[in-house]
């Protein structure tokens, strides 16, 4: 299911000492195959660094702006203290049915809940929920400077916003791709992370680019 499979040697060391999926995610993993879902989830490694991101901040309530298979969501989850909670936005009523048929078999489903819909008609609906410790997004990249202007409005000083695919790879600096409404909506995207004074910002660079804010 994810689009990180092929990596280098390298990488692959890496990867088995820090960063493999168990066997309750690899299940996950196969199974999101096996049903016919999108192979475009982030990798482990993506994963270790969002779990490790809860576990820094000490966040308890997370926000995801982009479900799919529940995986991404299971390693944010799995971080979250006793009385935490993650609150996932999924376009695809299948997608959402899927990840919480996974969380409820991984023990997650209480730390979880899924709202079905396009994330630009359902964030508003966040206001009382607000504000959020972790944001993650990884959607439709058009909408991320949208995403990003929401995300900021359901912060607070120290939340933490990390947003996937920001090098959409190499497109962004692609000539022949900036026609893209999704390139455009990323460049937008970190150049509002770059600029925001609010936000102090970087880029991780796991494959396809991991962009992450700090709110002030």
């Amino acid at each position: 299911m994810s689009k990180l499979t092929e990596v280098d040697p390298y990488q692959e060391f890496i990867r088995e000492l820090f960063h493999s999926d168990d066997e309750e995610l690899s299940r996950l993993q196969a199974e999101a195959k096996s049903e016919g879902l999108p192979s475009i989830s982030i990798g482990p490694e993506q994963g270790k660094f969002l779990q490790l991101l809860v576990q820094l901040t000490g966040a308890k309530k997370a926000l995801e702006i982009g479900v799919l298979g529940g995986y991404s969501g299971a390693w944010i989850a799995r971080a979250l203290p006793e009385g935490g909670k993650l609150i996932g936005l999924e376009l695809e009523q299948k997608h959402a049915d899927f990840a919480c048929k996974q969380w409820q078999r991984m023990g997650l489903a209480d730390k979880i809940e899924v709202r079905v819909g396009p994330a630009l008609d359902t964030l508003p609906d966040l206001v009382d929920e607000a504000p959020f410790d972790l944001v993650f997004i990884d959607a439709d990249k058009n909408n991320y400077p949208a995403y990003l202007d929401f995300s900021l409005k359901y912060s607070r000083p120290g939340t933490v916003i990390v947003g996937d695919n920001v090098s959409m790879g190499g497109s962004l600096v692609d000539p022949d791709r900036q026609d893209s409404d999704w390139v455009q909506g990323m460049r937008k995207f970190a150049s509002a992370l770059s600029q925001n004074g609010r936000l102090a910002s970087t880029v991780v660079p796991y494959s396809d680019g991991l962009a992450m804010a700090v709110v002030k």
